[in-house]
């Protein structure tokens, strides 16, 4: 288990810095927004990162606690490991939303600056979402904690964060129309 929490560390303090950083992005676009629509939209989003930062800030030191053997057992009896493994799975699904306003920002960032920044924070946070998610479902069932991943339904159709593309429109596939063909009912004269 301290091999997985190094792991989590890493990963926690390293989406901290990504949100921090994407929040600095949002910021003049909330307060220059063209209108309420906009200014309301991107509000939302810098809301709930503010939200998991708080969050962050409990986790990290709760994952510091248990690195240093401080924590107590890793033990379903345990109270505090079970503050730590809700508190996992409860930033998992923060990982995975954090993906989505990444993706959301991607299709209005269309400046080379802001999309390299995007793409990068987006691919290193998405890596980060399926490691969680797959030692989390592992931890769970190693000690058999019972609990059931409530956002699992996310997912039930394949990974829908897998592959976004976001590049410029050049880049883009460009949509085919499907093929006309012809039916003997079709080149019969009315």
């Amino acid at each position: 288990m301290q091999q997985e929490l190094s792991e989590f560390h890493s990963i926690f303090t390293g989406t901290k810095k990504d949100i921090e950083s994407f929040m600095e992005m949002l910021d003049p676009v909330i307060h220059n927004a063209s209108d309420d629509h906009e200014r309301l939209y991107y509000h939302h989003i810098y809301e709930e990162e503010e939200q998991r930062l708080a969050r962050l800030a409990e986790l990290i030191p709760l994952i510091e606690t248990f690195q240093a053997g401080k924590g107590g057992d890793f033990s379903p009896s345990n109270n505090t490991f079970n503050r730590l493994l809700q508190e996992l799975n409860l930033e998992k699904f923060g990982l995975h939303n954090f993906v989505e306003h990444l993706d959301l920002a991607l299709f209005q960032f269309k400046d080379a600056e802001r999309q390299a920044k995007l793409s990068e924070m987006r691919g290193a946070n998405h890596t980060s979402y399926q490691f969680v998610k797959e030692k989390l479902a592992d931890i769970n069932e190693r000690f058999d904690t019972g609990y059931t991943d409530p956002h699992a339904h996310h997912d039930e159709h394949g990974d829908h964060l897998a592959e976004h593309s976001h590049a410029a429109p050049a880049a883009k596939a460009v949509i085919q129309k499907p093929k006309r063909s012809f039916t003997v009912g079709s080149l019969i004269s009315k």
